[in-house]
């Protein structure tokens, strides 16, 4: 049974495909945008002896690790038949994630900052290796522009209504509680993939 959240994506023969990583990625990067409006509150609020520079040695941490894990994450996937791995990476960074990120709404020291972030970092390598090897690999040549237009509305409206909500919540609920929501919301995007572990397509 193949995941039917949006309909966008009919004129395409992987309109199922399309779907499934459309969703996972807006679940994903849509928690990590609600993270990230609020994350330098957070941290100069939250953590004990956090301040501007702190900031910029999480976010240093969060490409670092990622930037340098990427190239191997890649070749690693090059490197099996096939994109069911691709699949379970993308389960699995989400859920991991989502998981940090919830355990980082409760951290006071900045340690558990850097290493949450660094950890963080290494999924997204995952994620965007991941995702782009199934997405761009399932295009067809006459709907190629069409699909990654139609893909990148979709995406960017929801980042959009994500950040401005973020920011309500945090007014309301506190930073504290964005992050955690943003946990849960970045775990929910590991579902919809699910929906291509058996795929005759994948």
């Amino acid at each position: 049974m193949h995941l039917r959240s949006l309909h966008f994506f009919k004129f395409t023969k992987y309109s199922h495909i399309a779907e499934a990583l459309t969703l996972s990625d807006m679940l994903y990067w849509g928690g990590d945008t609600f993270v990230t409006v609020v994350l330098a509150l957070f941290i100069t609020q939250y953590i004990d002896g956090a301040s501007a520079s702190s900031v910029g040695i999480a976010y240093m941490i969060y490409r670092l690790t990622s930037s340098l894990s990427t190239v191997f994450i890649g070749r690693m996937f090059d490197s099996i038949k096939g994109y069911r791995d691709e699949v379970w990476a993308l389960f699995s960074a989400a859920i991991i994630a989502g998981i940090t990120y919830i355990m980082l709404s409760s951290a006071t020291q900045i340690w558990q900052l850097y290493v949450a972030m660094g950890i963080i970092g290494i999924c997204r390598a995952f994620d965007v290796n991941a995702w782009r090897l199934i997405f761009y690999t399932h295009l067809e040549s006459k709907t190629k522009g069409k699909t990654i237009g139609t893909y990148d509305a979709i995406f960017g409206i929801s980042m959009g209504a994500m950040a401005a909500l973020s920011g309500f919540v945090g007014e309301i609920y506190g930073f504290r509680n964005v992050i955690l929501i943003a946990g849960i919301i970045m775990v929910l995007g590991g579902i919809p993939v699910l929906s291509l572990r058996k795929d005759k397509l994948i």
